[in-house]
């Protein structure tokens, strides 16, 4: 049976408690992000096979992480460029997720039998209080059946999502209600998978190279779930 605690200053901090805990017995848990909310578990492959059954999600499509900073990102990529470290400065924590080379200890059913992993810092302090006290860092993708939009809001997710899972945590409406930019560092040069919050043209500028685009709107639409 889930169990939605909705959060306030007075109960935050056992809320978060509650949703660690359930991560750290193998169970799943709803959480709020910046963008939107996630359906999250540990970095298992039984979490992550929970996940695509539970949403109804192709076994092929990556599952993203989430990571306090760069010292978690060591634990699921490998070959981190200098890129990162750039763009972690201006728009970490925020709506930027960066497609890097896995770690060879991520398993293989998190990146769909890829060798890339979709990682980003979210923006929420909840989720961040989540993954400090964590230790570790967590799969998390939209809160909703596969091809249904994006949860911004606790009654916006699947009452059968919310039953699925230990512990739902409503912070209230997500802050930018939009899936992040997607930006894979693993090609030169750097391209766009999914549009977002943060434009082409910012993090060209950013980097101070061209960043190209590498998507249709079909892909795009398709990214966001």
């Amino acid at each position: 049976m889930g169990k939605i605690l909705r959060l306030d200053e007075v109960n935050a901090d056992e809320a978060t408690a509650a949703a660690v805990a359930a991560l750290q017995a193998g169970e799943l848990v709803i959480i709020p992000t910046d963008t939107v909310y996630g359906l999250a578990g540990d970095v298992t492959r039984e979490a992550a096979l929970r996940i695509f059954a539970l949403k109804g999600r192709n076994y092929d499509k990556p599952l993203p992480v989430l990571v306090s900073g760069l010292a978690q990102l060591q634990q699921v990529a490998r070959d981190v460029p200098p890129a990162v470290v750039v763009l972690a400065e201006r728009y970490w924590p925020g709506p930027l997720t960066l497609i890097l080379q896995k770690a060879d200890r991520l398993p293989a059913e998190i990146t769909a039998e890829h060798e890339t992993v979709g990682v980003r810092v979210p923006d929420h302090v909840l989720a961040l209080a989540l993954l400090e006290r964590h230790g570790r860092p967590i799969v998390a993708t939209s809160a909703n059946p596969s091809g249904a939009p994006a949860a911004t809001s606790m009654d916006e997710v699947a009452c059968d999502l919310i039953e699925a899972v230990a512990v739902a945590l409503d912070a209230g409406p997500c802050p930018v209600q939009q899936a992040s930019t997607v930006l894979d560092l693993t090609v030169s040069p750097p391209a766009i998978l999914r549009p977002g919050p943060i434009t082409q043209s910012e993090l060209s500028d950013t980097l101070r190279t061209e960043v190209e685009t590498a998507y249709n709107e079909h892909d795009a639409a398709d990214r966001s779930q």
